[in-house]
């Protein structure tokens, strides 16, 4: 991460993601949050296996329009079909500015997956 704000973000989200404990096995716990010019405008977390990933309910909990944001998420969005659609093409309708992530995505479907 680049600044002590994108620190202080991926904080935040990590501690979004907690809220999953319990809930989301075999899946991690995951969390996201949406800034725009400094100030927090949607956070979301995984709720329950096979439910939405926290990409997802932190774009819906946004009240406002999303292009150009700063989205955190704790882990790397998924880009393939599971029990849910690609969170990435999520990311890309809404065209953040950046997105920065806690973790690469160790799923062996993932692009960077060894």
């Amino acid at each position: 991460m680049k600044t002590e704000t994108d620190q202080a973000y991926m904080k935040r989200a990590l501690a979004v993601a907690r809220r999953g404990a319990g809930r989301v096995s075999p899946n991690p716990m995951v969390g996201a949050v949406i800034v725009r010019n400094g100030r927090i405008i949607g956070e979301g977390y995984h709720r329950a296996f096979g439910g939405r990933h926290a990409e997802i309910n932190a774009i819906e909990s946004a009240a406002e329009d999303l292009r150009g944001v700063e989205f955190y998420v704790t882990l790397e969005p998924c880009s393939h079909y599971g029990k849910t659609p690609p969170c990435v093409d999520r990311l890309i309708e809404i065209a953040p500015s950046r997105v920065i992530i806690g973790t690469a995505d160790p799923t062996p479907l993932s692009p960077g997956a060894a």
